[in-house]
């Protein structure tokens, strides 16, 4: 990929072109918009680079399992929102810390997401680093290639199918919302506001809609709100303006039983709601 300037071609660094892919795609993820971007390819100074945008790290890290981000923390600037966050595997104890300092202005124009930026960039970084280098290559190949290079991708979407196709980001979802629920009750959010927003940001009816790549932006988006009070703002803002457009629009919201109760494991006999 390249810019045209005085007639010439000047090479964009990898870097640039990831961000504004990841740009566009946490812009997409906070206005309920289908992200489809994962991976992205180009062809510079006679090489293809390739490599995983946000959205494919974090499935990367949603099928690795283990990795969460434990922190983060943030420090608003003249010019930008600065943001660091720290991710940890439990599997094998190792943390990293990602950072990500975000212009406040897209060109000339105030950026109303940069904060959002910051914050969904930061986590990447971190998560990136604790990511095994077969799982990168592997959902790299699926999502480019159309194919797995080796077994791994294979066994993952086996035990991805297992359980009546609870996945990790399926349990995180439901457990961070269940966390959250105090507080949208202090916001006066029922449980049934909560799930038609997630009803209608994904366009679905039932949770077996939901795909995993669905629930892996609701787990981290979630993750967000859960531990910065400015984007669990944000979501309650965003339940609320779609509670009052469904309710201008006088169609009246059912409650779905399969999206409203927590997915069953193997080893769990009862459902727990929202």
């Amino acid at each position: 990929m390249a810019e045209e300037t005085n007639n010439e071609l000047v090479p964009v660094p990898e870097y640039e072109v990831l961000e504004k892919v990841d740009d566009q795609a946490i812009i997409q993820m906070m206005t309920g918009q289908a992200i489809k971007d994962y991976v992205y390819s180009f062809k510079q100074g006679g090489k293809v680079v390739e490599g995983l945008t946000l959205a494919g790290i974090n499935e990367a890290a949603n099928r690795r399992g283990g990795i969460e981000v434990d922190s983060i923390e943030y420090t608003e600037r003249d010019q930008s929102w600065l943001a660091v966050a720290k991710a940890t595997d439990s599997i094998t104890g190792s943390s990293r810390y990602g950072a990500c300092e975000q212009p406040k202005n897209a060109g000339s124009r105030p950026d109303t997401f940069a904060f959002t930026k910051a914050i969904h960039k930061a986590q990447r970084n971190a998560i990136k680093q604790l990511l095994p280098v077969p799982v990168l290559k592997e959902v790299l190949n699926y999502y480019l290639h159309g194919k797995s290079s080796g077994a791994t991708y294979q066994v993952l979407e086996s035990n991805a199918a297992q359980n009546d196709n609870v996945t990790n980001a399926q349990k995180a979802a439901f457990s961070l919302a269940s966390k959250l629920k105090p507080r949208f009750d202090q916001n006066d959010i029922s449980q049934n506001d909560f799930w038609n927003y997630v009803k209608r940001r994904y366009g679905v009816e039932t949770r077996n809609d939901m795909t995993e790549m669905h629930w892996t932006q609701l787990s981290a988006e979630l993750t967000a709100a859960d531990r910065t009070p400015e984007l669990f703002n944000e979501m309650l803002d965003r339940i609320k303006k779609l509670e009052a457009a469904a309710a201008a629009s006088e169609i009246p919201e059912t409650p779905d039983p399969d999206l409203d109760t927590e997915p069953e494991s193997s080893d769990t006999s009862t459902s727990t709601p929202f």
